[in-house]
């Protein structure tokens, strides 16, 4: 993710996804966000869900 400057998007059904097409495990995105290596950076059309994360300025600054 790093080196593509990739995001991660989550679906309306609440699946995570790569760009290309990867799908990102539940479990391992929740993990990353609660240790703030990943950050919301997208929100759906009413600026409640999150729609797309991406990491974190700390995490690419270690």
């Amino acid at each position: 993710m790093q080196e593509t400057g990739q995001s991660i998007n989550v679906d309306a059904s609440g699946k995570a996804y790569m760009v290309d097409g990867t799908q990102v495990n539940q479990l391992t995105l929740r993990a990353l966000v609660k240790k703030g290596v990943l950050v919301p950076c997208g929100k759906d059309l009413f600026g409640e869900g999150v729609t797309a994360y991406s990491i974190s300025r700390e995490a690419l600054a270690a």
